[in-house]
């Protein structure tokens, strides 16, 4: 009995051993696996979980593609979510996780306003889009990409120098056929563009073979995702995202384009229900010469400047590219084409055509008229070719950009007809003004008035504004008046107005001039009586109340009765 107990007492020691070994074994499960001791310590949550990946994107024979919904989980489907005719509406692949919640939670609270001046821009912009992603046999809502890229701003530019609707860089725009110089930014063309980021997203999507991958390397880089793949062993992307191979910006990218879609589906739904949308863009293209003004596109269409603008962003400068010829423009849908063309002719043949720029270095005490009188130019020529939004102001050191026309210099031959046409009209315009021939001549033999003195006086080290207003006999308060000045200090390099000193000088020289004619002339006296003023005097003598002051030395226009007045005639 005895040995019978002690028989099946080492039994159950054996088997227990046996049944402890089979728990201390690893279990795997679809290729991954865990270990007891990591099951019991605490788990982490990741804000995105990683979801299984199936065969959900087919090329066909042209490289175009199709798109199959991915397999997930039942805490994943978003058809909790939306209706399922909305579900079938998508055509990228949509995963529905703690990201995408919360973006669609952020747009619609945090970024309510940014977002819904998005939704107010799609409606101008998202149908030119679309077709034309259709018609590279992409998925349409792949225009979402550009909501989060740019909210639909043909006009936005990033940190990183992209530029457009679908911000691109320079070299990947050029790899694209976009065009970019000194007069055009085809980045911003939302025609181009679209071409060229559908182009691009294919060429993703062939070296991925999955949207999120080929949306990733849209944001970081093509290069950086490989990179990422390899080093990982995987081409999963939320699974690259939770182990931070990806920047923090290309981890939120693929959520934020899952939320804007889902948003922009329905946006009453999340809050948006009173948007005023932007009306859909539409125009005509039509070809025009090199270097044709948008001022005189605008005016032969009988449009406002700022809708040629708004149509044609890529145009930079003020005319159409001067090095290409029949530069294709946009025009307002409903535009006359043919009666667009006759004005245009007819507007550019008074316009003389640029044919390139030169650089100018701006210069100490340069201004904006003394660079376009040395040049023989209008401010309205730099305009055309200076990037300006307002008023273009210079400063010393600033480059600017000076119009090369391909005919004669324009100055002077509108300084000629000018100076033909006012030598034509004044006579006439003198003859309307004058009562008589004695008048005419008077007025003809008075010579022009030329300013006399400096306008301006720089303070040197020692001066005061007692020596500098006993220098140009110029009352104190006057020079006070003129410069605003509160006290009496002024230091040195200040730049004082001497506004009385020109005055006072003119008014001298004309008191001489007078004088000289007063010894030819006869010399009469009038006594002011009671009531009569310095213009009831001059007008009983047909002479100026200016004249009066100087023959009588008055500073003002005040008379008392029983003053004696000079007063000096040309009569004889």
């Amino acid at each position: 009995m005895l040995k019978f107990c002690t028989i099946c007492f080492a039994l159950i020691i054996v088997f227990g051993c046996s049944t402890s070994n089979q728990t201390s074994s690893v279990s795997y499960q679809q290729g991954s696996f865990t270990s007891p001791q990591k099951a019991t310590e605490p788990q982490v949550v990741a804000k995105v979980e990683p979801v299984k990946k199936s065969e959900n994107i087919l090329k066909n024979d042209v490289g175009a593609v199709r798109v199959e919904y991915l397999a997930q989980e039942d805490e994943d489907d978003i058809s909790t979510l939306l209706e399922p005719e909305q579900f079938q509406d998508f055509d990228i692949p949509i995963v529905f996780n703690d990201a995408v919640k919360y973006y669609i939670q952020w747009f619609s609270t945090e970024k309510k306003k940014v977002f819904g001046n998005w939704l107010k821009r799609s409606r101008h912009y998202v149908p030119i889009f679309r077709e034309i992603l259709k018609d590279q046999g992409m998925p349409e809502d792949l225009v979402y990409l550009a909501m989060i890229e740019s909210g639909f701003n043909p006009k936005a530019y990033s940190h990183a120098k992209a530029s457009g609707p679908w911000q691109f860089i320079y070299a990947t725009g050029g790899r694209y056929g976009l065009k970019v110089n000194y007069w055009v930014d085809e980045r911003r063309d939302p025609e181009k563009s679209t071409v060229a980021a559908a182009k691009y997203l294919r060429d993703l999507f062939n070296q991925f073979g999955c949207w999120y991958l080929a949306a990733a390397g849209y944001n970081a880089g093509e290069g950086r995702i490989e990179r990422a793949i390899e080093k990982h062993k995987t081409n999963d992307f939320w699974e690259l995202s939770n182990y931070n191979a990806l920047p923090k910006e290309t981890r939120a990218y693929i959520p934020q384009l899952i939320a804007a879609a889902v948003i922009a589906k329905d946006p009453e739904k999340y809050g948006f229900g009173s948007i005023t949308y932007d009306a859909p863009i539409k125009f005509e293209l039509v070809r025009v010469p090199r270097a044709t003004p948008l001022s005189a596109v605008a005016k032969s269409a009988s449009v406002d400047l700022s809708e040629v603008r708004l149509i044609n962003p890529e145009i930079l400068r003020g005319i159409t590219p001067p090095n290409m010829d029949d530069y294709k423009i946009k025009l307002p849908q409903g535009v006359n084409v043919h009666s667009f063309s006759n004005k245009l002719q007819v507007a550019l043949s008074h316009e003389r055509q640029i044919k390139d720029v030169v650089s100018y270095k701006v210069k100490k005490k340069d201004t904006l008229a003394s660079i376009t009188r040395k040049h023989r130019l209008h401010q309205d020529d730099l305009y055309l070719v200076n990037e300006c939004q307002g008023e273009l102001r210079v400063k010393p050191g600033m480059v600017i950009n000076l119009p090369r026309y391909a005919g004669p210099p324009k100055g002077r031959t509108e300084i000629a007809r000018s100076k033909k046409d006012n030598l034509e009209a004044k006579p006439a315009q003198e003859a309307r003004n004058v009562k008589d021939e004695k008048t005419l001549a008077k007025k003809r033999s008075e010579p022009k008035q030329q300013p006399q003195g400096p306008a301006i006086h720089v303070v040197r080290k020692g001066e005061t504004l007692a020596s500098i207003s006993s220098k140009y006999s110029i009352d104190v308060a006057e020079l006070k008046a003129a410069n605003s000045l509160k006290g009496n200090k002024v230091t040195p390099n200040m730049r004082l107005k001497l506004a009385g000193y020109s005055q006072k000088k003119s008014a001298q020289k004309k008191s001489a001039q007078k004088k000289s004619a007063s010894k030819k002339a006869p010399l009469k006296y009038h006594v002011v009586k009671k009531g009569e003023t310095l213009k009831s005097i001059s007008n009983k003598y047909n002479i100026d109340v200016t004249d009066l002051k100087v023959a009588n030395n008055l500073k003002g226009d005040k008379v008392i009765p029983k003053q004696k007045l000079k007063i000096v005639t040309g009569e004889g």
